[in-house]
Formats: C-alpha cells, structure tokens, sequence
C-alpha cells in the first residue's frame, strides 16, 4: 500500500497526519497533550499548531544546529517538499477537470453525432 492510493490529495493528508503523530509525541513529552490540544482529527485549533508545531520546529533546528546544519536549510528544504507537493495536488485536481471536461464532451459529441446520423438515415430512406 502506497501513501499515493489516494491521489496527490490522500498523500498530503497522509503527511499531514504523520506531522500531528509529531506533534502529538511532541506535546506528550512537554505536556502540551489532551483533547485540548488533540481532539483526535486532524481539525487541530490554529494556537495549538502554533504553540506545538513551533516548539516542534524549533527542537528540531537545535537538532540541525548540534548536527552542524544550518537550520535555514531545514526550513529551505521543508517549503521546497511542500510547494512541490502541493503544486503535484494542483496539477492532479487539473487533469482530473480537464479529463471530465473531455468525458463531457465525448459524451454530448456521441449524442448530438447518433441523432445527426439518425435523421440522415431517416432522410435516406425517405428518398
């Protein structure tokens, strides 16, 4: 089973969720934990993502920091994974609209097309 089962939509809501387990063992250990703060969706308030996606993040830039990397790079490489994933979202909500957009037209095509053919034939035969 692949985090892309579900299109480019159900991968990000697949990360998604993988960053609130992150958040949620973040909170455990500094006791920013319970329904307060995870009601068990991924509808988590914009103070508490703030609060423990921040602390979340900053634990990680001491991490980079102690590891000899820049934690500007950390934030450079996360908004580089998020535009190109999100730009892959978008591009599949685009082909998945330009294909019932062609579907649509096929369909009113072969319609419009069989009755043209129907009365020719009519015509045909009343000749």
């Amino acid at each position: 089973m692949s985090i892309y089962d579900e299109g480019a939509a159900g991968a990000n809501e697949a990360r998604a969720r993988w960053a609130l387990v992150a958040m949620e063992a973040m909170g455990n250990e500094t006791g920013q934990k319970g329904e307060a703060y995870f009601p068990g969706t991924l509808e988590v308030g914009e103070d508490v993502i703030r609060e423990v996606a921040g602390d979340l993040m900053a634990n990680l830039f001491h991490l980079a920091r102690l590891n000899g990397v820049d934690p500007a790079k950390v934030v450079a490489a996360g908004a580089l994974h998020y535009f190109e994933e999100v730009e892959e979202e978008w591009q599949e909500l685009e082909q998945n609209a330009i294909e019932a957009a062609a579907d649509e037209l096929t369909e009113d095509f072969r319609n419009r097309g069989l009755r043209e053919l129907e009365t020719f034939l009519k015509n045909q035969e009343e000749k």
